[in-house]
């Protein structure tokens, strides 16, 4: 049994400008830098990126829990996963900090063993992930023309923000989705996320209106899993859970439901990169689609969404895009976009 000596240090960044979603506007991201280290001077690093309103626990509960962390690492050569989810079973209803333990102590491992992390967790990653790109909530005119460079830039697929207080009107939901599929044309493809802000009424009459512009899901256009599968049922526009799915066990109960065709997958929120690629496995052997986001966190955490989205073998754009959002970042992007793609 090793124990790993733990120190951690706040973060936070700037977005270059405030993204407002219709959960409320973001300008900063925090989170905190998890280094451990043994007696050798081996180390390790993660980050623990909480945002309470998406679904984590909260910046102040991370804080008070860092300080009296001690983490006792048994590894077990021939069971990597099971020797982590030992070592931080009792971290299970904190999903960013266990996200950050977790990282900084795959991150120790390999850092030991001189490795890479697709072959301790012997994992097979595509070489080119596709990725999304992110409209916040702008005019029609404004997101048509940023639809439009976006698609310049080489991207085939669009997520809109959606959940305006109101659906219809000028400069409002469907009229924006209705300038970007007239911008961009046929050939690429619309996403809408909603972040839950609409009851199932209001997603049903809204989704049934969005049918015409060939959506390819809408992203927890209502909250809770109840109202997701009922949802599911009755909108043609394929339903994906986000914030509704925060835990293994809520990714078993929409699998078992085969009510839903994707899956999003923010690593962050879902305790870290381990769950995530055990959900990714059990989606896939359901014909499950599943897109991984990532949280605007630190480019430190980013690099577990790109491992996860690389673990996914069928051709699906992921969220990916968020570095572009930040004034400065703690690291220089490992993984930058080109064309719409990022190359692993």
């Amino acid at each position: 049994m090793k124990e790993l000596k733990l120190t951690y240090s706040p973060y936070s960044l700037k977005l270059k400008k405030p993204f407002a979603t219709s959960k409320g506007i973001i300008e900063e991201r925090k989170g905190f830098i998890i280094e451990v280290s043994d007696t050798d001077g081996t180390k390790g690093i993660g980050d623990a990126a909480p945002l309470q309103d998406f679904g984590s626990e909260s910046y102040e509960q991370v804080e008070s829990l860092l300080p009296d962390i001690k983490l006792q690492l048994k590894l077990m050569e021939t069971d990597i996963h099971q020797s982590i989810f030992d070592c931080l079973k009792d971290f299970s209803d904190y999903p960013a900090l266990r996200h950050g333990l977790e990282q900084a102590v795959l991150n120790f491992i390999c850092n030991k063993q001189n490795i890479k992390i697709d072959r301790l967790l012997y994992l097979k990653l595509r070489r080119q992930i596709e990725v999304n790109a992110v409209i916040g909530f702008h005019s029609p005119e404004e997101s048509a023309a940023s639809a439009k460079s976006f698609v310049d830039e080489g991207f085939r697929t669009l997520k809109i923000k959606t959940g305006r207080d109101n659906f219809e009107e000028d400069e409002e939901d469907e009229e924006t989705v209705k300038r970007i599929r007239e911008a961009v044309g046929e050939k690429i493809k619309l996403r809408v996320d909603v972040n839950g802000k609409w009851n199932p009424d209001e997603a049903k009459e809204n989704l049934t209106k969005l049918e015409k512009y060939n959506i390819e899901y809408a992203e927890e256009p209502v909250s809770g899993f109840d109202n997701i599968i009922e949802l599911s049922k009755t909108v043609q526009v394929p339903v994906a859970p986000d914030e509704s799915l925060r835990s293994i066990k809520d990714a078993v109960k929409f699998i078992k439901s085969k009510s839903v065709k994707y899956l999003i997958l923010k690593p962050m929120m879902i305790g870290g990169l381990l769950p995530a690629l055990e959900v990714i496995d059990l989606a896939l052997s359901n014909n499950i689609i599943p897109v991984v986001t990532t949280s605007f966190e630190s480019g430190i955490g980013r690099v577990n969404a790109v491992i996860a989205a690389a673990s996914v073998p069928v051709e699906v754009a992921h969220g990916l895009g968020t570095p572009d959002f930040f004034k400065e970042d703690l690291i220089d992007n490992p993984y930058p976009i080109n064309q719409g793609q990022i190359k692993i």
